[in-house]
This record gives C-alpha cells, sequence and structure tokens, in this order.
C-alpha cells in the first residue's frame, strides 16, 4: 500500500489526498505512510552514495600510516 500510495505521489504526480481516496485509505493515514516511506528511500539513497568509499576510520587510519 505505502508502495503504490509513494508511486502515485512521488512518480504519477498525484496530489496526496486524490491518491489516498483511489487507494481508499484515508488523508492522514496517507501522509504517515508517505512520510515513512521517504525517511527509508532517503536512507537507502545515501547507503548507495556511500558504498563502496572508504570509511572515515579507514580514511584516518591510512593517513596515520603515511606519516
Amino acid at each position: 500500500m505505502a508502495r503504490a500510495l509513494f508511486n502515485r505521489v512521488e512518480v504519477m504526480k498525484q496530489p496526496p489526498t486524490l491518491a489516498a481516496r483511489a487507494l481508499g485509505i484515508a488523508s492522514r493515514d496517507a501522509t504517515y505512510l508517505l512520510s515513512g516511506l521517504r525517511e527509508d528511500v532517503a536512507k537507502d539513497f545515501v547507503r548507495v552514495m556511500l558504498a563502496g568509499r572508504p570509511s572515515i576510520d579507514t580514511t584516518n587510519q591510512e593517513e596515520a600510516d603515511d606519516e
């Protein structure tokens, strides 16, 4: 349900109230679902962007070893 709502609002650009009505859920519930899913998407995005990069601890250790 949350993914269908997210798709309607973020991809199809439907107003949240219209998307909620189309899915048969209350507007307040739609707001709650969107908020949680947006947070999850943001966290996943950060993880993907940081994947493969050395951690700060690794970088600091390499600099100390070079001295």
